[in-house]
């Protein structure tokens, strides 16, 4: 019986290929500094605006394994490059209302914790703000990442929206 090697995987190819001094230049995920961004996000991406965006990755940078993080309004306006809090927190506030993000103040501090994307993107179906073609989109996605799929809109959520 013959031994089947097993294959060195696809982009691993196209990389030694086409970019010899990868190695050099990308990050080496194995070594500490590396955090996870789910994927789903690029699904939430053209919800969200360019601060929010930025915001939101500020923050799943920051945020532990749990999720959560508790940067100050002032060093995440300056990381961010935000021009102050007052240019901060309408963001932040949009981003909790899309339910990308919760945060709690106490001991003095302000605590966010960062959602699973599939909470936001169901947020935004029941809203009526996620189209059925996109809503198939996400789900083909959904399945080929094996996570669980969306639900679709319910009746009573299609009548608020339309108030």
């Amino acid at each position: 019986m013959a031994e089947t090697k097993n294959p060195e995987p696809r982009d691993l190819r196209y990389r030694r290929q086409l970019f010899p001094d990868a190695e050099e230049l990308v990050f080496q995920t194995s070594h500490r500094g590396f955090v996870p961004f789910p994927i789903l996000f690029r699904k939430l991406m053209r919800h969200l605006n360019a601060p929010e965006f930025r915001i939101l990755g500020y923050l799943q940078l920051r945020a532990s394994r749990y999720g959560i993080c508790f940067p100050s309004l002032e060093e995440m306006a300056h990381e961010i490059g935000l021009n102050g809090r007052k240019n901060l927190i309408p963001h932040i506030k949009s981003l909790e209302a899309k339910r990308v993000i919760s945060s709690r103040t106490a001991m003095g501090r302000k605590f966010y914790l960062v959602h699973d994307p599939l909470v936001a993107l169901q947020h935004l179906v029941n809203m009526g703000e996620i189209s059925d073609d996109e809503l198939m989109e996400i789900d083909s996605l959904c399945e080929d990442l094996g996570q669980p799929t969306l639900k679709p809109r319910t009746t009573r959520a299609r009548h608020i929206h339309t108030r």
